[in-house]
């Protein structure tokens, strides 16, 4: 079974040239290189191998250039998340290739299993730019008898209600199971799909709660899950910011009250982190984490 690292990060920072670094490092190894791609609505999942040209598909230029690196063969491997989760589909993927020394795989990290190594590529961000910020998202869910008890049935200056007898009186003898579209068609009230859906939804799982809560920005959500984080430069210049891009990822890893509110969960305890230019292939720090990524690899 082949190592296999995951290659992630923010679109266009540099993922695909990282992985021309791998390959031109390792040329000594056979290493299969897979790029992938989320179709929803796509019924069964689809690997496409590189081809000569990339005019009959975008998405094989890329394929040919890890060809051209090293790559013993590139592919790209389509599929709906809905129906196939990426290591269902890594593992058939890879059914009947045992001759691989390592797996190279450019896909969101979703904490894979059979990965021996997670990588994250990113860009300097805006100056003054924050990776934790407040946004609204789900806190909880109330059940939805318990949400029409407490919601609009309060006088305004009404807080929470005090009295048990009045909170069992209000709404108490509706009933709520699968079966309330049909009975609300019954009576008159016509729902289309999408919302009996929805209804049957807040009925089974409650209503979302949202709130303001400290979060990763979505442009890096998924950054405290890599082992290896690239902040890729561009030029002298955005080194500063890259700096202090490095210096806040430091501290969610020291503040864990932060980082428990972020209600992030990763087994990283503690990534290498490298400020490099990808372009450059004897950037020093470039070379350290390539050489980071190879040991994790190798289970070194």
């Amino acid at each position: 079974m082949p190592g296999i690292a995951v290659i992630d990060g923010q679109s266009g920072a540099g993922k695909t040239t990282l992985i021309e670094r791998l390959l031109e490092s390792n040329k000594s190894r056979s290493i299969q290189v897979s790029r992938c791609v989320k179709e929803p609505g796509l019924k069964k999942w689809r690997q496409e191998f590189a081809r000569e040209s990339g005019k009959r598909n975008p998405c094989h230029a890329e394929l040919k250039r890890w060809f051209d690196a090293g790559a013993m063969l590139a592919s790209s491997l389509a599929y709906d998340p809905d129906r196939i989760d990426l290591e269902a589909m890594l593992i058939q993927a890879d059914d009947g290739f045992d001759e691989w020394d390592e797996w190279l795989v450019e896909a969101e990290n979703v904490e894979n299993p059979r990965a021996k190594c997670s990588v994250y590529v990113l860009r300097p961000p805006e100056e003054s730019s924050v990776l934790v910020e407040e946004i609204e998202r789900v806190a909880y869910h109330l059940p939805l008898e318990d949400y029409l008890r407490y919601s609009n049935t309060l006088p305004d200056d009404a807080v929470e209600p005090e009295d048990e007898e009045i909170v069992e009186e209000v709404g108490a003898e509706i009933e709520f199971n699968d079966e309330l579209p049909e009975k609300l068609a019954e009576a008159g009230i016509a729902l289309s799909e999408s919302e009996k859906e929805r209804l049957r939804s807040l009925v089974q799982n409650g209503v979302p709660i949202m709130q303001k809560l400290p979060g990763l920005r979505a442009d890096c959500a998924r950054l405290l899950a890599a082992e290896v984080i690239i902040i890729n430069l561009h030029a002298e210049q955005e080194r500063r910011r890259a700096e202090a891009t490095r210096s806040q990822i430091l501290e969610l890893y020291r503040d864990w009250s932060l980082r428990n509110r972020i209600s992030f969960r990763s087994r990283v305890s503690r990534p290498g982190i490298y400020l490099a230019n990808l372009l450059d292939p004897r950037d020093p720090q470039l070379q350290m984490a390539i050489a980071q990524i190879k040991r994790k690899l190798r289970g070194r």
